[in-house]
């Protein structure tokens, strides 16, 4: 007496294909969320490596306006301190340096430019520090970005449950006041 299927050779052959027709394309899925995972890594390391060094030109920058520019001696000061605070930070992403840049753009925006009969030079120097400002917010952006995207594919489920990021620390946005005043 039978109970159950017959199952042929042929219906075996059918279902062993389609088990591993389903087992290679979760292969092939897995595979590539790890190495777009590792990618989005490498991005987030880049960015912010890009973004630390557009800070260090705009506080270049600031100090070279705090010493040439001919602004007014308080904001000078004001300036150079926090560019010279910037520079001195050890660590890159601490937040002592993250207060640092927000203290540098702060005294940034409260900083008046020369009177309109400055030399070209200052002039000059004063359009260098202002597309320093605007990059280093595309760059915070472009960093921020990744970081969303990396932590978006890091909170699927099933990136989750097999740790498919290994032993890669979850990216963390960077947040400081980079706001850029829109006249000068």
């Amino acid at each position: 007496m039978s109970t159950g299927v017959d199952w042929g050779p042929q219906e075996i052959a059918i279902i062993g294909a389609a088990v591993l027709a389903v087992l290679l394309a979760l292969g092939w899925y897995l595979s590539y969320t790890a190495v777009r995972l590792d990618r989005l890594h490498h991005r987030v390391m880049g960015t912010a490596a890009a973004l630390d060094a557009q800070l260090v030109r705009r506080a270049e920058a600031a100090l070279e306006v705090a010493y040439i520019a001919g602004i007014d001696p308080a904001s000078a000061t004001l300036m150079a301190a926090s560019a010279g605070q910037v520079l001195d930070q050890a660590e890159t992403w601490s937040q002592e340096r993250l207060d640092a840049e927000s203290q540098l753009t702060g005294v940034l925006r409260a900083t008046e430019a020369p009177d309109n009969a400055a030399g070209a030079e200052v002039v000059e120097l004063l359009e260098r520090l202002r597309g320093t400002g605007e990059r280093v917010q595309l760059a915070r952006r472009f960093h921020n970005e990744a970081v969303r995207e990396t932590r978006d594919v890091r909170g699927q489920r099933l990136v989750r449950f097999l740790h498919l990021a290994g032993s890669a620390k979850v990216p963390l946005p960077i947040t400081f006041d980079d706001d850029w005043p829109s006249a000068r």
